[in-house]
């Protein structure tokens, strides 16, 4: 495992270079994303899924679930920021801390000669120590829609309130829904579910066919989205 660690403003970061994985990122004492280890036998961090976010794609194009870009070898550019690529794409994360805060910039580009249609999303795996029962997402409970994986709209900038977390404060930009979910086993129709992380992924586009909505870029187009974490 080869991993970038930067310390900086009070913030932690362990990126890892193998699928461009944020391994753990805290904020003086508090834990904010981490790896752990699900209850189907895999580990889980945070990553990147792109040009799609999960399904789409797979059947029209042969795509990899959530894309290649997880399980793909990064390149370090220096400055916190990652490169890689693939399927015609250029993918770059940065990693900065400015005023106490945390911003991942996440910027695609088409080196194709071809459009080609693509869906973004952020995995997120949020630290949840004491449980995420009492999960809330701009002072709404979120336990059902974590259980039923469904998807939310975003605010421009929203607040997470986890047990026994200080509040988070998130801003994302090019991002229209989040994702919420948590790892479970199922049997005889009984649902177990991981209690130790949620996901709240910010998505530009809700799961689905890659025909219905999602955003084409022309070659040589860029786009440019992030999500920033912070507290007050």
């Amino acid at each position: 495992m080869s991993n970038i660690v930067i310390n900086k403003n009070n913030w932690n970061l362990i990126v890892d270079l193998n699928g461009g994985r944020i391994v753990e990122l805290s904020y003086k004492d508090q834990k904010i994303l981490g790896t752990f280890n699900r209850i189907d036998g895999k580990s889980g961090n945070t990553h990147v899924c792109v040009p799609n976010f999960a399904a789409e794609g797979m059947e029209k194009y042969g795509w990899l679930f959530h894309g290649p870009f997880r399980n793909i070898e990064w390149t370090n550019l220096g400055d916190g920021s990652i490169m890689a690529e693939s399927l015609g794409l250029r993918v770059e994360q940065k990693f900065s801390f400015e005023d106490e805060k945390f911003r991942h910039q996440i910027k695609i580009k088409n080196e194709g000669k071809e459009s080609m249609p693509i869906n973004l999303a952020i995995h997120n795996y949020w630290d949840c120590e004491f449980g995420w029962e009492d999960l809330k997402l701009n002072e709404k409970n979120m336990s059902n829609e974590v259980k039923i994986s469904d998807d939310v709209e975003l605010k421009e900038i929203n607040q997470i309130e986890i047990t026994g977390k200080e509040m988070i404060f998130w801003k994302t930009g090019g991002f229209k829904y989040a994702k919420l979910w948590t790892g479970f086993k199922e049997e005889n129709s009984n649902k177990t579910y991981d209690q130790k992380y949620v996901c709240i992924e910010p998505v530009w586009e809700k799961e689905g066919s890659v025909d219905l909505g999602l955003k084409m870029i022309a070659p040589k187009e860029e786009t440019n989205s992030f999500q920033e974490i912070y507290f007050k």
